[in-house]
């Protein structure tokens, strides 16, 4: 297997994925599609670790590592937010020497300082979060064109690029406040989408409507969608609010009895799409 390498640092031992979920899974299938080599891989469940080895193969992987020689000269923590301070902790009560080693988290909510207990034992540190959902069927294409965000140790960062640039996503540096405010953006565009398509099928249901909201709205979605990728949002605002459709936001609100939770959020939503509307040249 051919040996890259990733601008003036080497990482000739390999790298390592601690957490086999979907992302770390993606990262270790993506990595070894490009040829660079999964020296070892770790997860509570050591089934699903096995398989993952299998597919990269890999041929050292288990629940935890316990000597220093299993770890890659990159490890990337793809556990659980709550689980990061935890396992950055017993690590490096087990390995009071990392020196040389560069370890990443790979979530979007936690700075890179929490990794310091790995700092402190020589390790170079940093946050590495991908700004995409990742499954079973994007498993190959997840890292195709997305950003991933990069935080912490400066000159890591600055290594990292390239293995970002490796995976076929985009980096981008950012500080700790910055990094948030990603998170917290992606939370509204991704997570909320899936929480207002829930909604919309209350509505439905509530109305005895016998159609899935996916179904029904699958194409006006992707429409959506495909014309906020290139084009502003006040371009793409179709709709009552920018139409001055008072009438129709009415008996919206009328129907919204029924279901009394999502009344404001209609209400909040439509005000924020005002504020849109009124971008829009020719109105007020």
């Amino acid at each position: 297997m051919t040996q890259h390498k990733l601008g003036k640092q080497q990482f000739p031992g390999g790298f390592t994925v601690i957490g086999t979920g979907r992302l770390g899974t993606a990262l270790a299938s993506r990595l070894h599609h490009k040829r660079y080599r999964v020296h070892s891989l770790f997860n509570r469940s050591e089934a699903s670790c096995r398989k993952l080895a299998e597919e990269t193969g890999t041929r050292l992987y288990g629940t935890f590592p316990e000597e220093r020689n299993q770890l890659g000269d990159l490890v990337f923590l793809a556990v659980p937010d709550d689980q990061i301070a935890v396992v950055a902790k017993k690590l490096a009560e087990r390995f009071p020497d990392l020196s040389g080693s560069a370890w990443v988290h790979t979530s979007g909510a936690t700075p890179a300082d929490v990794l310091r207990p790995l700092a402190d034992c020589g390790a170079s540190v940093a946050a590495f979060h991908p700004v995409q959902t990742f499954h079973k069927k994007n498993r190959q294409s997840a890292f195709d064109r997305c950003f991933v965000t990069l935080q912490g140790d400066p000159d890591l960062c600055g290594e990292l690029k390239h293995v970002v640039q490796v995976l076929g996503a985009r980096p981008l540096v950012v500080d700790e406040q910055q990094k948030m405010a990603i998170h917290l953006a992606a939370v509204l565009v991704c997570n909320y989408y899936a929480a207002l398509f829930f909604g919309a099928q209350k509505v439905l249901k509530e109305h005895h409507v016998e159609v899935r909201s996916r179904e029904l709205f699958g194409p006006i979605v992707t429409q959506t969608v495909d014309a906020l990728l290139s084009a502003p949002p006040d371009e793409v605002l179709t709709g009552p609010v920018v139409r001055g459709d008072t009438g129709s936001i009415e008996k919206h609100l009328a129907l919204l009895k029924a279901i009394p939770e999502w009344d404001q959020l209609y209400r909040s939503l439509g005000r924020e799409t005002l504020a849109l509307a009124r971008k829009i040249p020719g109105r007020d």
